[in-house]
């Protein structure tokens, strides 16, 4: 039952990935990015891509740092979400991050990575030609988590790291816009009957963690950001669907809530009817919110 299950949010997964690009790269295809390696993790190059609006600016341009999802352990950086890439008409850069998967690498080096490229950036930014007082973590599913951690750990030396060559830089993000992510693995019921068996042995958490949620708690809740909410993250938006079968809503309403009462700026959109990766995230009331909230930070 749990290796049909797990076929079945594999499928799910590549499907949504798959779409993603397809939108992402059509929307796209006329933009040229500039490919920059941020570190070295692991041995390898650390890649990064930096689309630019069409139209030139004198001003340095806020940034959207997004980061893709498929479970940490598929997906590329070519998988940006439209909603996302449209940011681009209106005034955005969009720096797109490839970070470690799973079968590579388990956390937190993923949030060391994601480190990196914000210090790299800051670092960079007046030969980039953007405003590092203005960067904005972005992303969908497990690229939302990711968005999210950056968002509640920016004083948090050991999901900081040490990679790459500017930790003099800080780890603050502006803002943080997260599509259906997970936020507190020890949260879901080990009953939940959804896509994805948070507590099995080939969990995609299980894999990011690299044991389960079960018998490692601390790691858990290191790499669930509802738990690190705290008064100094930054204006904050949630979208979630509450038909998910993968990620449930009760996620983001649990960062929604951990962010208010930890006296930080949150605003969550549940939206009916909306599965996981749905593509009308791109359209109509929540892309309207998801632009006015961006616009609201630069």
């Amino acid at each position: 039952m749990k290796t049909l299950r797990n076929f079945f949010l594999n499928l799910k997964v590549i499907s949504i990935m798959v779409y993603s690009a397809i939108l992402g790269r059509a929307y796209l295809k006329d933009y040229q990015p500039e490919t920059l390696c941020y570190c070295q993790s692991g041995g390898r190059e650390m890649m990064l891509d930096i689309y630019r609006p069409k139209a030139p600016s004198a001003a340095p341009l806020p940034v959207i740092l997004w980061f893709h999802g498929g479970a940490w352990k598929m997906g590329n950086r070519q998988a940006i979400e439209r909603i996302a890439a449209e940011q681009l008409e209106r005034g955005f850069a969009l720096v797109s991050v490839s970070y470690s998967l799973s079968d590579i690498a388990q956390w937190p080096s993923q949030c060391h990575e994601a480190k990196a490229a914000l210090r790299y950036l800051r670092a960079n930014a007046s030969e980039l030609g953007i405003n590092a007082d203005k960067i904005i973590a972005a992303g969908m599913s497990a690229g939302a988590h990711m968005a999210c951690m950056l968002g509640v750990s920016a004083d948090h030396q050991t999901l900081n790291g040490e990679l790459g060559e500017h930790n003099d830089q800080p780890n603050t993000v502006q803002g943080v816009l997260a599509l259906y992510p997970p936020t507190d693995f020890l949260s879901v019921p080990e009953d939940y009957d959804g896509l994805l068996d948070y507590y099995a042995p080939d969990s995609p958490v299980t894999e990011l963690l690299g044991e389960s949620i079960r018998t490692a708690p601390e790691k858990a809740d290191l790499a669930s950001p509802a738990k690190l909410a705290n008064k100094d993250c930054p204006p904050t938006l949630l979208l979630h669907g509450d038909a998910d079968p993968i990620v449930p809503i009760a996620q983001s309403e649990l960062m929604h809530s951990a962010l208010l009462n930890a006296g930080a700026q949150s605003e969550f959109i549940p939206v009916a009817d909306y599965t996981h990766g749905d593509y009308r995230f791109n359209r109509d009331q929540p892309a309207e919110k998801i632009s006015s909230f961006l616009q609201t930070l630069i």
